[in-house]
């Protein structure tokens, strides 16, 4: 009978110690997202019915129809557009932004990220109502335009593209803005300090030096708004309304009428959508690269 060394002991702890400690975790992480997701996978391959939720009969019916339905593509292009235009957007709004704050000192830079903090503690349904308040027929907008005589009736700027855009946008930039201050903030300012005494410019200087350096905060922000945009339902539901539905709204509308299959195909349609829309993001901003792997 073979004698434990010590080594062998300390490494025979460390694994029990790691399993105790990672162990409950994996067990509820199994047991509420694992084994119910794969229960809706399941779902979505079964029949229809009039009676039950579902009939226990295989079929890719539910995907057949999405896929080559015209309505169902016209959704997921208008989803994938809204999606992909507030993300530009928010990068394009939340890089120079990040690029100021990155500058502070720690203390100033601590109080702007608690003040862009601030707005994310107010209920999205709240915020969606404000929005309302503002663009609806009688809201803000209308009635100051109407009364300095730029429009004669008022503007349909609710219940629109432009309305869920600008309604994502505000809720999501911050998220954005925190990650790439973040990164900037950890970059050591040698770098671009060697870059410009080698004779670069500020421009040669962010595109070789700052920019990839700070690739993972960009990829980190761009996948935080990117999930959150396409599941964003309550901000979707009421800035767009009835006529205008994304497909995070239409997997609403399917569970509700109680078309469990066709409900469960869509939402992993939207899942897949999600894995491929983060694959293209790190992919295009590749954040491997600050960590010394190569590109």
């Amino acid at each position: 009978m073979s004698v434990l060394t010590d080594k062998q002991r300390l490494s025979w702890r460390r694994y029990v110690g790691e399993g105790a400690v990672l162990g409950p975790p994996l067990v509820f992480f199994t047991a509420c997202f694992i084994l119910p997701l794969l229960y809706l996978f399941v779902v979505s391959f079964l029949e229809p019915s009039q009676v039950e939720l579902y009939e226990k009969q295989l079929t890719i019916d539910n995907y057949g129809r999405v896929v080559t339905d015209e309505f169902y593509l016209m959704i997921i292009g208008r989803t994938l557009l809204a999606t992909a235009l507030v993300l530009v957007i928010s990068l394009l709004l939340a890089y120079p932004a990040a690029m100021v704050i990155a500058r502070f000192e720690p203390k100033w830079r601590i109080r702007m990220l608690a003040l862009l903090l601030f707005p994310l503690m107010v209920s999205n349904v709240v915020r969606a109502y404000g929005w309302i308040s503002i663009l609806g027929r009688r809201g803000i907008a209308n009635t100051i335009l109407l009364d300095l005589g730029f429009i004669e009736a008022p503007l349909a700027l609710l219940y629109s593209f432009n309305a869920v855009v600008l309604g994502l946008l505000t809720i999501l930039l911050p998220y954005m803005i925190i990650s790439i201050a973040n990164a900037l903030a950890a970059i050591d300012r040698s770098y671009t300090e060697a870059a410009e005494s080698l004779g670069a410019g500020p421009f040669r200087t962010f595109w070789h030096v700052t920019l990839p350096l700070s690739s993972p905060g960009v990829a980190s922000g761009c996948l935080i708004v990117f999930f959150l945009a396409l599941s964003a339902y309550v901000t979707i539901s009421l800035l767009g309304g009835p006529r205008f539905k994304l497909l995070v709204s239409l997997v609403f509308d399917t569970v509700v009428t109680l078309q469990w299959p066709r409900a469960a195909a869509l939402s992993f349609i939207l899942l897949l959508l999600a894995l491929a829309g983060g694959a293209v993001i790190l992919a295009l901003t590749r954040p491997q690269r600050v960590r010394g792997r190569r590109a």
